[in-house]
């Protein structure tokens, strides 16, 4: 099976590190002082990112190719309000 090259022409898109922040909650019963001590986490998350702007970052995952060797699909597919990001990185691949 031939594998399919990934460049610009083929997804015109970087692949990325991104480390953002996202809402915690806690569906249990707890004390109002204990519930007063939580904080927002950070989370990493890595692929494509097909979609920058200032209201959204879109970052996939994983991706499938026609038998032209276009791209069919992308899977695994994160969005992120912009305001949220703390890091982004340029993966060299």
């Amino acid at each position: 099976m031939k594998l399919p090259v990934i460049n610009k022409k083929t997804l015109n898109a970087k692949f990325v590190m991104c480390w953002w922040i996202d809402t915690v909650s806690d569906s249990e019963w707890s004390s109002l002082q204990m519930a007063k001590l939580g904080t927002p986490t950070i989370c990493v998350s890595s692929g494509w990112l097909i979609k920058k702007n200032k209201e959204v970052h879109i970052i996939c995952a994983d991706i499938n190719f026609s038998d032209d060797e276009t791209v069919a699909d992308v899977g695994n597919v994160t969005t992120i309000p912009t305001v949220n990001i703390v890091k982004t990185k340029v993966i060299k691949i």
